[in-house]
């Protein structure tokens, strides 16, 4: 009997111990885990504004790609060919090839052709559903610089196919393409574009 008294005395002790260290750890890990406080709130929209302070949602742009016809609003006939020119400004670079995307309701108008209006440059046309993609190259054998300051680059034909109010636009970009010019050192400049606003009567 009196060996049984002192081992029970330490079997209780044992067991307190456990259970004061088994509710200490579990309040250490409630606490350790509970969620973070609003002290880092700040540090994670000033993250996100840095952020988009560095990766600018549009190009800045140089020169400009713009149509223009005969009047800024374009009165036309039904079914009578009308001329559109693209005119250029490079912004003093010298250009080897541009792109330009030219947006336009095919519904309303037929593409008929484009026509490079400088002899240094070949044009390449291309039709996408509701716009046509223009690829301007220089050719090889002209060694001139061409530093375009406000001059019609390229002409382009269409027939109106019924009346009504219609626009015509250079796009910035469309499906991954862009509106561009490369210089001789084959940097991309990004321009300046517009639209036009054509009445078919």
């Amino acid at each position: 009997m009196e060996n049984t008294q002192p081992n029970n005395k330490i079997f209780v002790y044992l067991m307190a111990i456990f259970f004061v260290v088994f509710i200490g750890s579990g309040i250490f890990l409630l606490i350790s885990n509970k969620p973070t406080t609003n002290e880092n709130a700040p540090t994670t929209t000033a993250t996100i504004k840095q952020e988009n302070m560095v990766f600018p949602t549009s190009a800045p742009t140089r020169g400009y790609l713009k149509l223009e016809g005969e009047a800024e609003v374009l009165s036309l006939k039904e079914n009578k060919d009308f001329v559109l020119n693209v005119v250029a400004d490079s912004n003093k670079e010298n250009i080897t090839a541009f792109d330009i995307l030219v947006g336009f309701d095919p519904l309303a108008f037929d593409f008929i052709e484009a026509v490079s209006l400088d002899p240094a440059f070949q044009v390449y046309s291309f039709r996408k559903d509701k716009r046509l993609t223009l690829t301007v190259v220089k050719t090889s054998q002209d060694q001139n610089l061409s530093v375009f300051s406000g001059k019609a680059v390229v002409k382009l034909s269409y027939k109106p196919k019924k009346t009504g109010d219609f626009i015509f636009a250079i796009l910035s970009t469309s499906d991954k393409e862009t509106t561009k010019f490369v210089n001789e050192k084959t940097e991309v400049i990004n321009p300046k574009v517009n639209e036009i606003k054509v009445t078919v009567n």
